[in-house]
């Protein structure tokens, strides 16, 4: 009974941090997922060719991960964690502040802790346009150092999380501040090889030869699209305090740095999966007019519009590959 009792009082139950698990729109908002043109036509590195995709509902944080969020979770987790380079610092390490100098794999660990998950590109995306395509910032095409914090803004470093007005969908420094890192793997031309048919991917010669006008969607690039592919390089969105004119810190701009490695500008947000309440499996042309019919992406591409709309039962069939993924990452 000693020994019992003993061991009863020596253990500690963990207690995590009630912000960081609730997905109440305190902390979080609440996305619904639709079709958009993810990409810009302004693409001097050209690797961000325009198409259009389709996401989920999910939920996102509304600011970046702070410094004491990040000072909770290494006490939460008894120290086992890396601890962050600035983390420390009088000036850099303010409670207020975002945390940066965490790599893309400590990043992963932290959303994963509290039950959640980095967002993929194209929901980080979709989230910082906030419904509005054909646009480099959520409020029109012109850097402003009066809702960003970009290198215009001369402060020298990163500002207190939601210094700046939010965007639409009350999410804050999506554009500035610092850069975020999201689940995918970085490749120079992944908008457009994702989007180019293999005859692997159909299930039969049948369904290849039958259905060849909706193999786009088997390539499963237009539907929560998600970089898999092994490599020591991950996406980062949304720019920094360091970044201007060449590297604009715009809602389409993409960057990249390795994963196991932190960086002074790059913090992150995490994002969490809705319960199965998305509009998947509707008529598409209840839901939304399709994009590529619209006056204004036909005079930015200048091409016929789009003939075919979605094709939900592919997007069915989709739905597994995409959500196995997201799931073995939480």
């Amino acid at each position: 009974m000693l020994v019992i009792f003993f061991a009863g009082c020596s253990s500690k139950e963990l207690v995590k941090n009630p912000n960081m698990l609730s997905l109440s729109n305190v902390s979080m908002s609440y996305i619904y997922g639709q079709e958009f043109v993810m990409g810009t036509y302004k693409d001097s590195f050209q690797d961000k060719t325009p198409r259009e995709v389709l996401v989920d509902n999910f939920y996102i944080d509304k600011t970046e991960v702070t410094n004491a969020a990040y000072k909770q979770y290494i006490g939460e987790t008894g120290g086992a964690v890396v601890r962050p380079p600035y983390i420390d610092d009088l000036g850099w390490g303010l409670d207020t502040l975002p945390v940066v100098g965490v790599s893309h794999t400590e990043a992963k660990k932290f959303c994963k802790f509290y039950g959640k998950r980095l967002p993929t590109e194209a929901e980080w995306e979709f989230a910082a346009r906030a419904g509005k395509n054909f646009q480099d910032f959520p409020w029109g095409n012109e850097e402003n150092p009066d809702l960003m914090n970009f290198r215009d803004s001369n402060n020298s470093w990163a500002v207190d999380v939601a210094s700046y007005p939010p965007n639409d969908y009350g999410l804050y420094d999506m554009t500035g501040n610092v850069r975020e890192w999201v689940e995918d793997t970085y490749e120079k031309d992944f908008y457009v090889r994702s989007c180019v048919v293999s005859p692997w991917q159909f299930s039969s010669f049948k369904e290849m030869f039958t259905n060849p006008v909706s193999n786009v969607y088997k390539s499963n690039c237009s539907y929560n699209p998600l970089n898999t592919t092994k490599s020591k390089f991950k996406s980062n969105r949304g720019g920094s305090w360091e970044f201007s004119e060449g590297y604009p810190a715009t809602v389409s701009f993409r960057s990249f740095d390795q994963a196991d490695l932190g960086y002074k500008d790059l913090g992150f947000r995490c994002a969490a999966d809705a319960k199965k309440d998305s509009w998947v499996g509707q008529k598409y042309d209840e839901v939304i007019e399709p994009i590529f019919e619209s006056d204004e992406m036909m005079e930015l591409n200048n091409l016929p519009a789009e003939e075919e709309k979605l094709n939900t039962t592919i997007m069915d069939e989709n739905i597994k590959k995409s959500q196995d993924y997201l799931n073995s990452v939480k």
